[in-house]
């Protein structure tokens, strides 16, 4: 009985002595929607966002500004091709079309842009994407801005609300955390895409969960936290990544039903809840329905493609060492990995295996339910991930339960999200309960290092560190859990900070504009033949596939999410081509007088080189090209005019006329 209530006073006076020496840091945390707002009022007014688009500077140079790069700081990154060159052009296509939900840019037929990278789109699915709301009153470049402005400032907000439910009101920790969250590899390095979606929405509902609970007796609360829901869980549904959603969806769940099962006997459930909550379903379904009766063949046609769509994984076989790919995460930024790309191998921080050889200290007992509570659904969670990763599941059961559509390497980043949520959870736990041993403390260090140095040498990291490297590594990453062991939390503060700053902070980099694409010679020449001639349909050749639609042009072969399966038809009608095709696939083209050929590139790319007689079916009218296509005139087959270039990059812009076919009035001009 002495020593328990020696334990309380020291936890009393730490508690008074962390609320007290704060007084700064309160002031600013009470501030921090205000300043919140004025970062993305800067950010917009500058015109700055984080997108590698600088990186067509290496394809299309000459600019009529007189600049030779837009960023301000950092440096783009050619290995985020999903975000420069597929991405970012479908939001800009979807400003100079205005917004709508098939963009008829994109190949013969158009495509639809709610499927697409979840693109700006003037119809009710829009609720479920706050960061496009700028688009449609601050236009394209500052559209942008808001966008990346609202995600990077809205997720430190929700991870923060998150940690501080987590961590029992720990503002320094939970900052930190936010920060650790936010600026964690694998956000920033898949920052605009599906897994900055998800993470942002999984945030935000796990906070609108929890105090709908916890302050369920204001109304007014509830009803601000509905509308949360609402919006969060349009946005969740509609990402339509399978391969993150489903996991996070079970994290969802299992934390929801933890909350319902503690809460829903110490509530008082009353007519207004059913109001709000049936109301909340009811729209929901209405925006969920309105997006399948005009979205559906998009749909279908995605879930139908032999990549990804056929794909069905079973979990299992996934060795110990990637477990730890997230050690490599504070280099990638300066140097590539050696053995995959950086994308693959980002992954958020955190100390779960000693969490779980901790866990007979910190998870069992009565004392302090609710935090267990939390603590043991993440820990629920993460167990559940690591048998689906590790072990995995009979192809039935895989597909009843919708884990089909998750391969290992997705759920080992879901996994590691919630692992890092846990290990800011255990951190909070242990400096407030003093209840794991000295002695055990010292193992699990010990532990620790022993781990990092196995899982380098006994995986493919051993060729990307270097001895010194290693040992580094292991040294580093068991003083900062020492810190945390032993309660040293300002040592801890800052060497886990100089690790998130030194992971994420680098990632993207600090761009002023879109003139990247705009303000090439080459786009302001394409953007003026098309509105002299518009409606046509263009072909680039190589690597400038989704450069065009990007001006507004439409373009035959581009990014597609589905195959146009009626153009392909055109040109190929017993679907002999089809596995080329039918497939998410950055498209590769060419115009030859060789009989059309198609090659596989890899599972999302193709190159087809068109004979003149297709490109004629297809009604290819321009052609953008470094090739003197005009040498094929004398062959009578398609007549090529050259209205541009070559410039310094070496691109022209043909146009094309075809033998007995009346079209391109403008090149006899």
């Amino acid at each position: 009985m002495e020593n328990q209530t020696r334990s309380a006073r020291r936890r009393k006076k730490s508690a008074t002595t962390q609320q007290s020496s704060h007084p700064i840091l309160d002031v600013l945390l009470k501030l921090r929607y205000l300043f919140g707002l004025l970062a993305i009022v800067v950010i917009v007014s500058f015109n700055l966002n984080g997108s590698s688009i600088g990186v067509w500077d290496n394809y299309v140079s000459q600019r009529d500004d007189g600049k030779k790069t837009d960023v301000i700081f950092g440096q783009n990154r050619e290995v985020r091709s999903d975000e420069w060159l597929v991405q970012t052009p479908f939001y800009l296509s979807q400003a100079e079309e205005g917004y709508p939900l098939v963009n008829e840019d994109y190949s013969l037929n158009g495509q639809n842009m709610v499927i697409a990278y979840n693109s700006p789109v003037k119809d009710l699915t829009v609720i479920g994407k706050p960061f496009n709301w700028g688009f449609f009153f601050l236009g394209r470049d500052r559209g942008l801005s808001f966008y990346w402005a609202v995600k990077l400032v809205g997720m430190i907000l929700l991870g923060f609300e998150l940690l501080m439910i987590l961590t029992k009101r720990k503002k320094a920790l939970s900052l930190v955390g936010s920060f650790a969250l936010t600026f964690s590899p694998a956000v920033q390095w898949w920052f605009m895409q599906h897994v900055g979606d998800l993470i942002f929405f999984t945030l935000g509902l796990m906070v609108a969960f929890y105090h709908y609970f916890y302050q369920h007796e204001k109304k007014w609360l509830r009803t601000l936290l509905m509308i949360l829901i609402v919006i969060f869980g349009i946005g969740f549904v509609l990402v339509i990544y399978p391969a993150h959603q489903v996991m996070l969806a079970y994290l969802l769940i299992i934390y929801f039903v933890g909350l319902l099962i503690y809460y829903g006997k110490r509530i008082t459930w009353d007519l207004f809840d059913a109001l709000l909550i049936g109301g909340a379903i009811v729209f929901i379904g209405i925006v969920l329905f309105y997006f399948w009766s005009t979205s559906k063949d998009a749909l279908e046609a995605s879930l139908n493609t032999l990549y990804p769509g056929k794909r069905v994984s079973t979990g299992g076989k996934w060795t110990f060492g990637e477990f730890f790919y997230f050690l490599t995460n504070w280099k990638i930024p300066f140097k590539d990995i050696s053995f995959s790309n950086n994308s693959e191998v980002a992954l958020f921080y955190h100390f779960f295996p000693i969490v779980f050889l901790a866990s007979p200290f910190v998870l069992f007992g009565k004392k302090d339910s609710e935090q267990k509570l939390l603590g043991r659904i993440l820990m629920v969670f993460c167990l559940f991930s690591l048998f689906w990763i590790t072990i995995g599941l009979p192809k039935g059961i895989a597909e009843l339960t919708l884990l089909s559509y998750v391969p290992a390497e997705r759920a080992l980043l879901t996994f590691s999200f919630a692992a890092c949520l846990l290990t800011i959870w255990f951190i909070a736990y242990i400096w407030r309960e003093e209840v794991i041993p000295t002695w055990y403390k010292f193992i699990l260090l010990i532990v620790n290092a022993g781990m990092y140095v196995y899982a380098i040498d006994s995986s493919r990291m051993s060729g990307y560190f270097s001895v010194i490297e290693t040992a580094g590594i292991a040294i580093a990453g068991t003083l900062i859990l020492a810190f945390a062991l032993f309660g040293c939390r300002r040592l801890f503060y800052l060497s886990f900070a100089a690790l998130v700053i030194a992971s994420g902070f680098f990632v993207n980099p600090v761009v002023e504009g879109t003139g990247a694409i705009y303000e090439k010679t080459l786009a302001k020449e394409i953007r003026k033949i098309d509105q002299a001639d518009p409606g046509k349909i263009w072909l680039s050749e190589d690597q400038l596939y989704n450069f065009t639609p990007a001006l507004g042009v439409k373009s035959f072969n581009t990014v597609r999410f589905y195959p146009d399966m009626a153009a392909w038809k055109l040109i190929d009608p017993d679907g002999n081509a089809e596995r080329f095709y039918n497939r998410y696939a950055h498209t590769r083209a060419f115009i030859a007088k060789e009989e059309t050929s198609y090659v596989l590139d890899r599972p999302d790319m193709f190159t087809v080189t068109l004979n003149f007689e297709d490109a004629k079916k297809l009604g290819i009218n321009y052609v953008v090209s470094k090739r003197p296509l005009n040498d094929y005139n004398q062959l009578g087959e398609a007549q090529f005019t050259q209205l541009y270039g070559p410039d310094q990059d070496g691109y022209r812009i043909f146009g094309i006329s075809y033998p007995n076919d009346q079209q391109n009035q403008l090149l006899g001009q």
